[in-house]
């Protein structure tokens, strides 16, 4: 009921921010986006500072959990983060751009008449939030992806305004085929980022942002991925002895960016997996088996009828708070292996065409071949191996460190308190 409530509210509000930019009327769409911003409950400030820094964040999954992770249970807190729903910002662009196909990732402004929208979409948001510092005055304003159509220009905006615009990058998790050509992609269709700082993972990824002259080697400070910070804290506690996470696969995996137009899935191995896996847990009740999908992507399975008893499915969300009673994680191509790593969790990659040798291209680069299943007698043994296997408090080894810090920019779990540092630096 609440989120009816909440989704008629947004609805309503974006409507009436449109009748105001029909109007004119910049004053009124500032009021409407004031009575929709909320304080971030997660991250409170101590109040009996004299200065407190605000801070608005567009949020997104994950990189929600990065800001969480990075400010909890700290003390002397002195920035206050608000929240806006994207969809605002969606709607504000949707209404200049219309007639225009625009996706996140290809937002390069190439025709005389999209110059046009974009300089009418920067000056009105100019003007919108130069009204909201009437109600709210903040000093910066967070986004996590450089490449998001709408949000991509709040760097122009901000330098209008005088004020910080900072981009917490959430992505770093790359094929070798993405990374290869990531770089030409990002240059072709993205133009220059101004953005005051850009929060990186990894090192790879700071270096395809500077190859591909989207962001200068001064914008960008790599800090690594905070959420991740939770995985470490979990190595020495003991998960539950019958639990079974499976993350399942993302069928087309690979064709965000290179792959796009491309027909290739991963239909096969996501089927197999699937089958495999629910076999075992009829052969064994005693087990809890969680199938952990994304919003949108694994839908099929909301009506599904042939999930045994000791089966559920979670749909949407972050996964990584399963991570703490799993015994076994199973998982592929997908961040939660690192995470899963991370939390010195048993992992299971499937691998039963041989994936990693065919498609090593489409493939994270996991040299550990102790991670990999090639077959499902293998699959089944090595569960149960696991699952009868005591947990044992360990250190990371050097092989898993370097594939944390490659990835994750993580390899200490201290990733949330260089991101703190950070921002308490950019936005004094």
């Amino acid at each position: 009921m609440r989120n009816i409530i909440f989704n008629f509210r947004l609805v309503i509000s974006i409507n009436l921010i449109i009748l105001g930019l029909k109007l004119n009327a910049y004053k009124f769409c500032a009021f409407i986006i004031w009575l929709n911003i909320q304080k971030f409950r997660n991250l409170n400030a101590n109040s009996k500072k004299k200065i407190l820094r605000k801070v608005l964040i567009f949020p997104k999954s994950g990189g929600n959990e990065d800001l969480i992770e990075s400010f909890k249970n700290k003390r002397n807190n002195n920035i206050v983060f608000f929240w806006l729903p994207r969809k605002f910002l969606k709607g504000i662009h949707s209404y200049y751009f219309r007639d225009s196909h625009v996706i996140d990732y290809f937002t390069k402004i190439k025709s005389s008449d999209q110059i046009y929208k974009k300089n009418l979409y920067v000056k009105s948001l100019t003007k919108i939030f130069y009204s909201l510092n009437k109600f709210l005055n903040f000093d910066a304003f967070i986004s996590f992806n450089i490449f998001y159509y709408a949000e991509k220009y709040l760097d122009e905006v901000c330098i209008n305004l005088n004020k910080k615009f900072i981009v917490l990058h959430k992505e770093s998790t790359f094929t070798p085929i993405e990374e290869k050509d990531a770089t030409k992609i990002y240059e072709k269709n993205n133009d220059k980022s101004i953005a005051s700082k850009i929060s990186v993972y990894s090192k790879s990824q700071k270096n395809i942002l500077i190859k591909s002259k989207i962001a200068s080697k001064k914008q960008i400070i790599v800090n690594g991925c905070p959420r991740s910070d939770y995985s470490f804290k979990l190595r020495k506690i003991k998960p539950q002895n019958n639990i079974i996470v499976f993350y399942l696969i993302e069928k087309k995996r690979s064709q965000n960016l290179v792959l796009k137009k491309s027909r290739f899935n991963w239909n096969n191995l996501y089927y197999q997996t699937l089958k495999f896996i629910l076999e075992y847990a009829k052969n064994n009740p005693d087990i809890k088996l969680i199938l952990k999908g994304k919003t949108g992507v694994h839908n099929e399975l909301l009506k599904s009828n042939f999930l045994t008893k000791n089966c559920i499915f979670i749909n949407g969300g972050t996964g990584e708070k399963f991570l703490r009673d799993a015994k076994v994680i199973i998982a592929f191509n997908s961040t939660i292996v690192f995470e899963a790593i991370a939390s010195n969790r048993n992992v299971i990659i499937p691998n039963f065409n041989r994936e990693n040798i065919k498609k090593r291209e489409l493939v994270y680069k996991i040299n550990n071949k102790n991670y990999f299943v090639n077959s499902k007698s293998q699959f089944f043994k090595k569960i149960n191996f696991y699952l009868d296997s005591n947990h044992k408090n360990r250190n990371l080894s050097n092989k898993e460190k370097k594939i944390l810090d490659y990835y994750l920019g993580n390899a200490d779990g201290k990733s949330g308190k260089r991101l703190e540092k950070f921002l308490r630096k950019t936005i004094r």
